[in-house]
This record gives structure tokens, C-alpha cells and sequence, in this order.
């Protein structure tokens, strides 16, 4: 299904750093990969920089043109554009929020009954869509939320390929982006091309008001600067786009494969969030957790969390749920701390 368009800019004022290539009088800029210093500039095309060692990078745009700069080393990071602006750095960074304003939701957010009546009503009211972008792990949160409603209408939902949703009285979901919904890393934050595409989605439906990308299997096998990448795009849209609030979220713990590098990974991104305010899905804690008891392993000498066997979909009886890579009760889980995680989000929980 192709994308609706629709009038509107979600767009603010501002962008936070940038990092560098070299640049034209009205093109796009290059991109380099060297570990030196790094400098891009462009008369008014889209400019984009990045480096991937450990040099200073810089980004302008003289016209109106996007400008986004990255650094996967330890330098630091500067960006300008008479446009707009993503700035990322695996080095000195700007990250703004108060670490008063930090949520993070896990398994301690999974009981339905705390959300009043009035509160669901609420988060189906239309008021709002919220974009995901996701792989198959991703998935969880969409099936859990349609067993849920298959369960009890009262949790109406609805997701739309790389669309608003047109159905009403239900919770609305943008599933994708404008032609997928497996999204990787470079078709939402890892790349000037996803930024862009992201960037197009939320300008063109000012009724997106949540933007969230889900990790799959990949988070195993991402560096420190890598993940560092991802907070600090997300951080530097948050600046851009003020009316959406961005959701950080931690990779799937079902997997002992570089299963120690996965967890410091995860734990890398709760701390970025604790620290700025951010707001956390917790992905790694509910699949670790079931009945309060949390599953670890030893993996290389040391303890990490794993997926609870209680949600292992290879004895589960749920063949059907194989490609979510869980049972229909850990999607549930899932679903359910969406639904109070929303609920705080939207001011209506009572907590």
C-alpha cells in the first residue's frame, strides 16, 4: 500500500551538532570515511559528513538544505544549516533533558487494570498516530496488541502499512516507513537516506506524535559507537521535531550469541536515557522477566539476562508466533506495557 500524504510540518526550529564531508555550491555534500578531520559544506543542496575515526567533523548548508554530520569515532561534532540539522558523534556530544524527566517502562508496566477506562478511551480517540519502525522482532508489540483486542475490543488497535490508519475508535499505528515495515538501522537513523525518509514522514503527517524504532538480532553485534549513533540522531531530532516525542528502545535479550557485548549494548542506551530524560522501552527487561523472576545465563564468565523460558516459542505450542521469535503470551506482554507506557505518556494513567 502506498503512503498517504497529508499538509503539515511536525518540524521546529533548530538542530543540535553535526559532523562533516566535502561539499559543492548547491549539491550534495561527500562523505568520507577517514579517520581525519572531516569538513562538508554546501551553497544549498542536502549536506551530509561523516567520519569514521576519531577526527573533528563539521556540517554546514548555506541554503536551505538538510544538514546531517556523524562521527563514529571520539571527536567532536559540529553541524549548521539554514534547514534543518541532525548532528551525531560517537565522541563529545550535546545531548539534551533533564535526567528528572527520564521513564523507563518494563516489567513493572504490564498490568492493564492500572489504565482507567477514561484513558483508553483516550489513546482511541484519533487524536494522534504513532509511527514504528521495526524488524521482526518488532513485530511482538503489534501481534501482542491485536491479541489483546481479539481478547478484549475494549484494546482496539490498528496498524497500516506505511500509512495512517483509517479506522476510528481504535489505537492508531503507523507500522513501517514509506515502503517497508523491516526497517533496518540505515532506513530510519544509520543514514542520511533514512534520516530523510523520517524526516519526510513526520513533516508530511503533523498528526504523528510518537516515533519509535525497534532492534532486532543486530544489537548483538553493535559497537559502542554504533549505539552511540542512534542516541545522538535520535537526541538531534528530537531538537527538529519538537511535537513528536522520540522512544529509545533496548534489543531483544533471546540470543547468547555476543550475548555480553548485547547487554552492555542495552545497558549503554538505559544509561544515555537515565542520564538525559529520555524516554525507554525496555525490550530486554520484559523479555527477561516472567512472574517478577528475571532468566540470566553465564555467557563468557559473566551473568547476563536472557529471554525467561517461560516465553521460549520452540516448546510454546505457538508455531503460529515463529516468526515474532516468542510465544503469544510474551507479545501480550509486550502490548501491555505499549498500552501503560502510552497511558503515562498521554497524562492519563493516574500515576
Amino acid at each position: 500500500m502506498a503512503c498517504g500524504d497529508s499538509s503539515g510540518d511536525n518540524s521546529g526550529e533548530g538542530g543540535e551538532r553535526g559532523e562533516g564531508g566535502a561539499g559543492g555550491a548547491g549539491g550534495a555534500g561527500a562523505t568520507t570515511g577517514s579517520g581525519g578531520n572531516t569538513t562538508a559544506s554546501s551553497g544549498g543542496g542536502n549536506t551530509t559528513a561523516s567520519s569514521g575515526g576519531g577526527g573533528d567533523t563539521t556540517a554546514s548548508s548555506g541554503g536551505g538544505g538538510d544538514t546531517t554530520a556523524s562521527s563514529g569515532g571520539g571527536g567532536d561534532t559540529t553541524a549548521s544549516s539554514g534547514g534543518n540539522t541532525t548532528a551525531s558523534s560517537g565522541g563529545s556530544t550535546a545531548a539534551g533533558g533533564d535526567p528528572a524527566d527520564a521513564r523507563t517502562y518494563d516489567h513493572h508496566h504490564t498490568n492493564l487494570a492500572d489504565i482507567p477506562a477514561s484513558c483508553i478511551a483516550e489513546l482511541k480517540s484519533g487524536d494522534f498516530v504513532f509511527h514504528y519502525a521495526h524488524r521482526s522482532h518488532g513485530f511482538q508489540i503489534i501481534v501482542g496488541s491485536e491479541s489483546l483486542e481479539e481478547g478484549n475490543a475494549t484494546y482496539g488497535f490498528e496498524s497500516e502499512y506505511c500509512d495512517v490508519p483509517s479506522q476510528t475508535g481504535v489505537f492508531r499505528m503507523w507500522d513501517g516507513m514509506t515502503d517497508t515495515n523491516l526497517v533496518e538501522g540505515d532506513q530510519y537513523w544509520a543514514s542520511q537516506a533514512g534520516v530523510n525518509d523520517l524526516r519526510s514522514i513526520l513533516r508530511q503527517h503533523p498528526e504523528i506524535r510518537y516515533s519509535m524504532w525497534a532492534w532486532s538480532f543486530e544489537i548483538s553485534e553493535q559497537t559502542e559507537r554504533d549505539v552511540q549513533l542512534y542516541l545522538d540522531t535520535l537526541d538531534a531530532l528530537e531538537g527538529e521535531f519538537p511535537n513528536v516525542t522520540f522512544i529509545y528502545m533496548t534489543g531483544p535479550a533471546d540470543e547468547e550469541y555476543n550475548g555480553v557485548n548485547r547487554t552492555e549494548r542495552n545497558q549503554q542506551i538505559r544509561d544515555f536515557c537515565h542520564e538525559h530524560g529520555k524516554i525507554l522501552y525496555d525490550f530486554e527487561d520484559l523479555d527477561s522477566y516472567w512472574n517478577g523472576e528475571q532468566h540470566t545465563a553465564m555467557v563468557d564468565g559473566v551473568e547476563i539476562p536472557m529471554e525467561h523460558p517461560h516465553f521460549s516459542v520452540d516448546g510454546s505450542g505457538d508455531p503460529e508466533y515463529q516468526y515474532t521469535h516468542t510465544t503469544r503470551q510474551s507479545c501480550e506482554n509486550k502490548a501491555r506495557a505499549f498500552w501503560g507506557m502510552m497511558a503515562d505518556l498521554q497524562g492519563c494513567s493516574g500515576r
